[in-house]
């Protein structure tokens, strides 16, 4: 049986509506992983998140999916830990994106839920 991780994703689109270039979404990318570093987020096992792409105008349209980290316990938690558990990860994609935006002021919208790995 084939068990899903799962964990925070953040899209980050540009506010004008514009594509991001391959190199933009680098930067965007970078922007992220330093975000995470400077709130020092750590995953379900205390270790420092490490952020994986999530794709690029896939869920979200013209956004950039990040993948702030992932485990596999969600699956097997009860319903209300996992409704909980969508909470922080929704909160802790926020303040990633307040970070970013520091960076970046204006540039871009950013969307944070959990998704499926």
């Amino acid at each position: 049986m084939h068990v899903s991780a799962y964990g925070p994703a953040l899209f980050v689109s540009r506010k004008d509506g514009a594509e991001l270039s391959q190199e933009e979404r680098a930067v965007v990318f970078r922007l992220v992983q330093s975000a995470c570093l400077s709130l020092m987020l750590t995953d379900d096992e205390g270790e420092p998140v490490r952020p994986s792409d999530h794709g690029y105008d896939q869920e979200e349209e013209k956004a950039l999916g990040v993948l702030l980290h992932s485990s596999y316990a969600y699956a097997h938690m009860p319903q209300e830990i996992q409704v909980e558990k969508a909470e922080e990860w929704e909160e802790e994609g926020k303040r990633v994106a307040a970070e970013v935006e520091k960076h970046a002021p204006g540039v871009y919208a950013f969307t944070a839920y959990g998704v499926e790995v």
